[in-house]
């Protein structure tokens, strides 16, 4: 599987409803593949999560669910990300700060806090357990992904693990002006 065809399946996935169900359609999709194609989803997930991992993705992550970020909180936070498809992935990686412009942060930044259902968090979790699950299904093997993931010499991430220091409240203001003013009203 090539990188337009992990994006395909992603994009394609949000099509019919949110939350286990999207995941539950990918899962299935993914299932009708061969192996090969199940261990390259893998692989370009954790391509497509690599460049997330930064102190930038992290203030963004802050600004949107209003204060701290757990470690799991920022990397289901990448999964949704990666949800919202190739374009906004790319905006992410490369110009944050556009993404004020992204419907799904708008409508998060007018909607209270308080009032967000589990379909509105920010976050995919079960993004992450897709190709696991697909492959156990093709193979009946409960470890069998990360043992092939094994012998092709990848270790796939578990967690976000960035080195560069985090960002203070002034240089997300700085660096993200536009989300800042978005989230600054949100509560």
């Amino acid at each position: 599987m090539d990188t337009d065809g992990f994006w395909d399946l992603v994009e394609s996935s949000a099509t019919g409803g949110p939350g286990c169900e999207r995941a539950d359609r990918l899962t299935t999709h993914l299932a009708g593949l061969p192996l090969s194609e199940v261990l390259e989803f893998q692989l370009r997930l954790d391509e497509a999560r690599a460049p997330l991992d930064t102190a930038g993705t992290l203030a963004l992550a802050r600004l949107v669910l209003r204060g701290w970020v757990s470690d799991d909180g920022l990397w289901y936070f990448h999964a949704w990300l990666i949800g919202l498809g190739r374009d906004a992935h790319r905006l992410a990686v490369h110009d944050p700060d556009a993404l004020a412009d992204h419907p799904a942060l708008r409508r998060l930044a007018a909607l209270p806090y308080e009032q967000w259902d589990d379909d509105d968090f920010p976050d995919w979790e079960l993004l992450d357990y897709c190709a696991q699950e697909a492959y156990e299904q093709l193979t009946g093997e409960e470890d069998g992904l990360e043992e092939a993931l094994e012998a092709v010499g990848h270790d796939s991430p578990c967690n976000a693990e960035f080195t560069e220091p985090t960002w203070t409240s002034e240089q997300t203001a700085a660096r993200l002006p536009r989300l800042t003013a978005l989230f600054a009203d949100a509560t």
